[in-house]
């Protein structure tokens, strides 16, 4: 197991190395759950990308119909756009959504992406093209929570 992978269990169905989620929060039928503790034990609203199934024993679930499995999760890349000084394959940089006058929702939603909050700790793992908004110069980049 990684140092950042964390050992949850997902649906039966999700339960594939490379699959991508959303943690989202508790629902009203967990409350009731004997595994809930190894279920919720993720960051509600961040991205998780499965890293490996970790065995076939299926376990029941009153939201998963398929019931669900223990899988190994690690923070999966998420794509923003961040200030181009800053956009160093390697680097540790601290997040800051960025406000911007653009139109264009899926360029926009990549200044403010979901899964990312202010002040995350995060390193930059790829760089890619850039833009040029608001008289500033951005790079899009894939990025990991540390």
């Amino acid at each position: 197991m990684t140092a950042a992978a964390k050992i949850t269990v997902i649906g039966s169905r999700l339960a594939k190395p490379g699959e991508v989620f959303f943690f989202m929060e508790e629902r009203e039928e967990c409350k009731k759950c004997n595994i809930r503790g190894t279920c919720l034990n993720l960051d509600s609203g961040r991205k998780y990308e499965v890293v490996s199934v970790r065995n076939s024993n299926l376990l029941k679930c009153a939201l998963h119909d398929g019931g669900v499995l223990a899988v190994e999760v690690a923070n999966a890349p998420i794509e923003a756009y961040i200030d181009a000084k800053k956009a160093i394959a390697g680097s540790k940089i601290t997040f800051a959504p960025t406000k911007i006058n653009q139109e264009e929702e899926n360029t926009a939603d990549l200044f403010s992406p979901k899964g990312l909050e202010k002040g995350d700790k995060c390193i930059v793992k790829e760089v890619f093209e850039g833009i040029e908004t608001d008289g500033k110069t951005f790079k899009r980049v894939s990025l990991v929570l540390e």
